[in-house]
């Protein structure tokens, strides 16, 4: 199933460049409150033009607020001579930032951001007026996240994404063997880290009805037809698998079957029994190997309506190790 064209500048694009903005240093003084951090080390690091804002406040010795910021991102690879579209924010929060390590020309072990009431025709992101027919949204972004060094344990605290009135997402997770230099080598990093726990909760309020709708149509298809495939798609990994696994699919049949209003929020939580490996996830083939390695649990509100294949699950008594094959 195809997935509904996005703005050319990605969600996590548009934000990263936000924070990058923030981060971009040189060196500054400890004595100096959070404000006064950022006027020394940041803003001259800031091409001209990129980043404006009407008015400031400082938080503390680590924290910040911005008021009424445009953020203008520069060019891409994918969209050289077209002019940027302005990212227009309410108020951008620091609440706290490691200064030390950036002091030093180092990623930051810690950091707590806010962006509230992110507007725009293509606010995080997302071209509103294509994927679900609305000519402005207003979006709350924020991050806290902290790195130990001593213990090489990653913890993103909170994530949060709130398109108002349209879906909120929610996600956190913990991962051990994270060095501070990781961020310069990331292929490295997901070599050596393993996941040890990950929860994701998204709760949708309208953006599914207006989006599948859209995405049909955009693929000469109705919602039904849509829905259908999903459904489909979502059973042909079921066939054959533990009754956990088909359980937990079920459950997202049964939210792809209600998007039009759905009974609450689709809650995902990753208890990994022991240390993964990307190497384990890339050799997993079925959706039982997965959910045993990254300990998957999915739990929804509501319950499916279409009747499943008609495909026995695997042989629980012995874990799911020895799938059932169809004869």
């Amino acid at each position: 199933m195809r997935r509904v064209q996005m703005a050319k500048t990605p969600l996590v694009g548009v934000f990263a460049a936000a924070v990058w903005l923030l981060l971009a240093t040189v060196p500054a003084s400890a004595d100096d409150d959070g404000l006064a951090r950022f006027k020394k080390s940041i803003e001259p690091q800031i091409p001209a033009g990129t980043l404006t804002y009407k008015s400031s406040k400082a938080l503390g010795d680590e924290g910040f607020a911005l008021q009424d910021v445009v953020i203008t991102p520069p060019p891409s690879d994918s969209n050289k001579g077209e002019k940027p579209q302005p990212i227009n924010v309410k108020t951008i929060t620091v609440e706290s930032l490691d200064f030390d390590s950036i002091d030093k020309q180092q990623p930051p072990l810690y950091a707590k951001i806010k962006f509230d009431g992110v507007t725009g025709t293509n606010a995080g992101g997302f071209d509103v007026k294509q994927m679900a027919g609305l000519d402005s949204i207003s979006a709350d972004f924020g991050i806290n996240y902290e790195l130990d060094p001593d213990d090489k344990t990653f913890t993103l605290k909170r994530l949060e994404l709130n398109l108002n009135g349209l879906g909120k997402l929610e996600t956190s997770f913990v991962v051990d063997n994270v060095k501070a230099d990781d961020a310069a080598k990331l292929d490295e990093a997901m070599n050596d880290a393993s996941l040890k726990t990950a929860d994701l909760t998204y709760d949708d309020h309208s953006l599914l009805a207006k989006a599948i709708p859209i995405a049909a149509a955009m693929q000469g298809s109705d919602p039904k037809a849509l829905i259908a495939m999903a459904i489909a798609m979502l059973d042909g990994a079921r066939a054959d698998q533990s009754k956990a696994t088909q359980k937990a699919i079920d459950s997202l049949v049964a939210f792809v079957e209600d998007y039009q209003k759905p009974k609450g929020p689709l809650h995902i939580t990753l208890n990994p029994p022991d240390k993964v490996s990307s190497a384990q996830l890339a050799d997993a083939k079925t959706a039982d190997e997965y959910v045993k390695l990254l300990g998957i649990e999915v739990s929804y509100a509501g319950t499916r309506t279409s009747t499943p294949a008609a495909v026995p699950a695997a042989d629980d008594k012995k874990g799911g190790d020895t799938l059932q094959k169809k004869k």
